[in-house]
């Protein structure tokens, strides 16, 4: 069986409701701001190549990618869900098991992106606890040899276990943060307007925050996931409550969009005149 090597940390089955009537999106990659906005396959963005990919002594493990793949398959039909009666204007009325699945993929959408763990994994870091694993190591049982000091301590080396440590950490299933969203609810909003629309980005959960606070379930603090052009799902601090709601504040809506943009490396959406008045106004 073939293992995929191209690894979609934004999962093509969301990046599909983006797309418009021709089946692709219109996005932006502040990498090669000289292409400009573009348009591409859902296939073809938002995707690393071995990005979940754990490999040792010359071994790949592809298991968190399994693993997110069969997320994935079961949170598509969660937000479907989602989204059928959000537009409908009702609850969708999730079960246990569905909540519990949209929290799974909620939290590990949150921090699985690059650009999520690049605001969190410091180089620096990483070179500090590396070489006190070295010496820890040393005092505990013995130098090491030169081939192992080669293997460890070379750029490729250190960028194997830097990925390796990277790959681990996103596979951690916060099992804090877990609880914490098993004990709140969601709130639904729809935009009813057709020519407005909400934008996905590479940091595809985005928090907003009142100054001075941050902590997940403190008045103000607002954690918000895009699902469809239409449809965004944010937490909110009561357990069990499904809270269905028409979006029509258009400066809120762009403010959400623009945040989207400024924390992420590359946005999309169906809309190429949205994606460019979000780049222009930059």
């Amino acid at each position: 069986m073939n293992t995929p090597k191209r690894h979609h940390f934004v999962p093509q089955m969301l990046l599909r409701r983006f797309c418009d009537q021709t089946g692709r999106l219109w996005y932006y990659n502040k990498k090669a701001p000289h292409i400009g906005v573009a348009s591409g396959a859902p296939q073809a963005l938002f995707f690393e190549k071995h990005f979940y990919t754990v490999e040792e002594n010359g071994v790949r493990d592809t298991s968190l990618e399994t693993y997110f793949s069969r997320l994935e398959g079961q949170a598509n039909t969660v937000i479907e869900k989602i989204c059928t009666a959000g537009r409908a204007g009702r609850q969708p009325k999730l079960t246990i098991s569905e909540k519990r699945v949209w929290d799974l993929f909620l939290y590990f959408q949150w921090k699985r992106t690059p650009d999520s763990i690049s605001a969190k994994m410091s180089f620096t870091d990483f070179e500090e606890s590396l070489a006190e694993s070295v010496s820890k190591f040393e005092q505990r049982f013995r130098p090491l040899t030169d081939d192992e000091r080669r293997r460890i301590l070379s750029e490729s080396g250190k960028k194997r276990l830097r990925e390796n440590a990277r790959v681990k950490a996103t596979a951690d299933p916060g099992t804090a943060i877990q609880d914490v969203l098993s004990n709140m609810g969601i709130a639904i909003a729809v935009i009813r307007k057709p020519n407005k629309s909400f934008v996905i980005g590479s940091k595809t959960v985005v928090k907003l925050t009142p100054p001075g606070e941050s902590r997940l379930g403190e008045p103000g603090v607002e954690v918000w996931l895009p699902i469809a052009p239409d449809v965004a799902v944010c937490v909110v601090p009561q357990r069990g409550h499904e809270i269905v709601m028409t979006l029509d504040n258009d400066r809120w809506l762009r403010s959400l969009n623009a945040a989207i943009l400024q924390e992420s490396t590359v946005i999309a959406g169906r809309s190429e005149a949205l994606i460019q008045s979000l780049v222009c106004a930059r």
